[in-house]
């Protein structure tokens, strides 16, 4: 994790579940104001860059690196895109994964 945010988590995880008296034991490392539910991921995000975390920039970073080191139909059915998204990114790492199906 980045620094700051790793302690951030830390600090989160000491306080799961104690925003409110709803939000108690749901199991959501983040919970919401709305009770049952995760906190909104743009309000997350919100937070994030207000302390200088760009969370846009690690998701790519992380994708390009998936992309370079796992096939693509397992990349996209682990993180839930396309195939045809998981194939671009792919791409953009200059890795190809044509020869997958063929060798499994």
């Amino acid at each position: 994790m980045p620094p700051g945010l790793d302690e951030l988590i830390r600090q989160q995880t000491g306080r799961r579940g104690k925003a409110s008296h709803a939000s108690h034991g749901n199991g959501w490392l983040f919970p919401g104001g709305i009770p049952g539910r995760p906190i909104q991921t743009e309000i997350i995000r919100a937070q994030l860059v207000a302390l200088g975390i760009k969370p846009s920039n690690s998701r790519k970073a992380a994708l390009f690196q998936f992309a370079a080191t796992i096939p693509t139909p397992i990349l996209a059915d682990l993180i839930g895109i396309a195939p045809n998204t998981a194939a671009r990114w792919a791409a953009l790492t200059s890795r190809s994964w044509s020869a997958y199906i063929a060798q499994r």
